[in-house]
């Protein structure tokens, strides 16, 4: 599962029956052992140095404005950014400030990420603009896992990823899918410096979702590279931007995913069959539909209130970097209520009106003892 990524990758037989959908039956409601915020279970000069640096403005506010001129200084020839792009960015730093809560740590973080990714979208602007016969390169016929976080998708989509004819991303095609003149080196040198530090700053983010610039991975960075998903809220407690994002028209997001398939496709070129995963796909399956017609799906299942809690556990975990002030009950509270839990049900009845032969589903327990 840590193997370094090739074009095409070499072969493996995998014989992978899948069962027939599932009928959901209700349960009576039952207790669930609490998470924690395990915000010791960070590197112990994270807690000291945010209490040290809560005086200072390392990089001041976060702002959408700064966050552009910097993208725009050190891409001199990449233009400007779309204007689907700026509303995000916007909606994002304003929830930033207002929402957050960023302690120093934060701050930094926010700056980085932000700039980067603002330099990113120039990049791929500029690179479809300057090859427009990229956005008419046909791709293999997507398949999109679905499932929530936590149910099982990184190890399903590890495993599809492993048949010679899928093609997935490596980490470092969706973190930066620009082509450099040096070659896809750039960035995956990049990411392994951005994942050495996420680990530095927190060792135990390897049990929670094992991560490598070589290694399959999802397409967040897809969507995080035009500032349009719902995962943000995962680093950061941004809920005035998620709210922002939820009225928008997602199809917006997946056009602009759609455009970055084709850029690295175009480049890179392999497989029958894209496999694709981001646990946000679940809650979107008519847009997916609207983007790319021929698209199928694999759904795996877990218990519902197992995975609640590990998705909590997760949120707490990762937000307890960047800004002191977590509260795991109250992550508890705000998750219940969240999109995942009010867009499941109508996610289950858009695959369940789905033809035959165009969704298969999985149980995580059976994925499990295989």
């Amino acid at each position: 599962m840590g193997r370094q990524s090739t074009y095409p990758p070499p072969p493996v037989a995998i014989d992978l029956e899948l069962p027939a959908p599932l009928v959901a039956r209700p349960r009576r409601p039952r207790p669930v052992p609490q998470f924690t915020c395990a915000r010791d279970s960070h590197a112990r000069w994270v807690s000291a140095v945010n209490a040290i640096g809560g005086s200072f403005e390392p990089v001041g506010k976060p702002s959408a404005e700064r966050y552009w001129e910097r993208a725009q200084r050190l891409n001199p020839k990449a233009g400007d950014p779309t204007s689907d792009a700026q509303a995000a960015l916007c909606a994002f730093t304003e929830s930033l400030n207002q929402d957050a809560a960023l302690n120093f740590i934060g701050k930094i973080a926010a700056w980085i990420d932000c700039s980067r990714m603002a330099g990113t979208h120039l990049r791929l602007e500029q690179a479809l603009r300057e090859t427009p016969a990229i956005e008419e390169t046909p791709l293999p016929r997507p398949v999109f896992v679905l499932g929530l976080f936590r149910s099982g998708t990184t190890v399903l989509h590890r495993l599809l990823g492993e048949d010679p004819q899928n093609r997935t991303l490596p980490h470092w095609e969706s973190f930066d899918p620009t082509p450099w003149p040096e070659g896809p080196e750039r960035a995956q040198r990049t990411l392994s410096r951005f994942l050495a530090m996420a680990r530095f700053l927190s060792p135990n983010i390897e049990a929670i979702h094992p991560m490598d610039a070589h290694q399959t991975d999802e397409c967040r960075g897809m969507f995080t590279n035009v500032f349009r998903t719902p995962q943000f809220n995962v680093q950061f407690r941004v809920g005035g931007y998620l709210d922002w994002l939820l009225k928008q028209d997602a199809t917006i997001a997946y056009r602009q995913h759609r455009r970055q398939l084709q850029l690295v496709q175009h480049h890179r070129p392999y497989g029958t069959r894209f496999i694709l995963k981001d646990p946000t796909h679940t809650f979107f399956v008519k847009e997916i539909l609207e983007v790319y017609p021929d698209a199928r799906f694999v759904f795996i299942h877990r218990d519902p209130a197992e995975t609640l809690s590990s998705i909590c556990s997760l949120h707490a975990y990762t937000r307890s970097v960047f800004s002191s002030d977590v509260e795991a009950k109250a992550i508890g509270a705000e998750l219940s209520e969240s999109y995942m839990t009010r867009l499941l049900e109508p996610a289950v009845a858009a695959v369940d009106r789905l033809p035959a032969g165009r969704v298969a589903h999985v149980r995580a327990p059976d994925l499990g003892r295989d």
